[in-house]
């Protein structure tokens, strides 16, 4: 667990992602950020801010797949498990792992953050009924939470590589795939929520015009 604390594996980015993620928990809990994400407007804002940042989050999943002869990140599959780590932290090399676990601490911070602001704001500004938008606060809160501490500890098995002994490692290598399945999972799902909701809404508003 050490080795997470070398200033090597960070960068201004990391920061920035620190900044966004704090930002976020406090649109999600606090009243005045429940009340911003509410407006139609909030949309339009956090799409903005979420197109580059999930641009250069893909360049650098692009640059990692090509260090790793074709194989894309652990994080970009669905599904994944102890035999798909190993063969793509084997095909990464030393300097390749590095550079996974500098991209999962600074880069890819930033992509969490922006999906959920996004997220968080449509729903937030378009969802009506009471029972779908707990839902969808739930889910969020989810894929949330399971993504930042995939991302956080992916970096501990990909640094150790090879190395799978241990309490720690064994116990992460069966978690974090679990925790990369739940975050698209609970992503999907909220979505799902929000189209069978604005199908709700728009029934309701037909019935009321009949």
């Amino acid at each position: 667990m050490g080795l997470l604390f070398d200033a090597k594996y960070y960068s201004l980015l990391s920061l920035i992602g620190f900044g966004w993620t704090i930002l976020t928990f406090w649109l999600m809990f606090s009243e005045r950020g429940r009340f911003l994400l509410s407006s139609p407007w909030s949309i339009l804002i956090a799409a903005a801010a979420m197109v580059p940042s999930i641009w250069y989050v893909a360049s650098e999943v692009g640059r990692l797949t090509e260090l790793s002869g074709g194989i894309p990140p652990l994080d970009a599959q669905y599904g994944y498990g102890k035999v798909e780590i190993a063969a793509f932290a084997s095909a990464l090399g030393a300097d390749g792992r590095d550079a996974y676990a500098a991209f999962q601490l600074g880069a890819d911070t930033l992509a969490p953050p922006a999906f959920v602001c996004f997220l968080m704001s449509v729903f937030r500004s378009t969802v009506k009924l009471k029972v779908p938008l707990i839902l969808c606060s739930v889910l969020a809160f989810t894929y949330f939470g399971s993504v930042l501490l995939a991302n956080s500890l992916m970096p501990v098995i990909i640094i150790h590589f090879p190395t799978e002994s241990g309490p720690l490692l064994s116990a992460l290598y069966g978690a974090v795939p679990v925790m990369d399945w739940l975050k698209y999972s609970a992503h999907a799902s909220t979505w799902l929520v929000i189209f069978i909701a604005w199908i709700w809404q728009c029934a309701g508003w037909v019935r009321s015009r009949t």
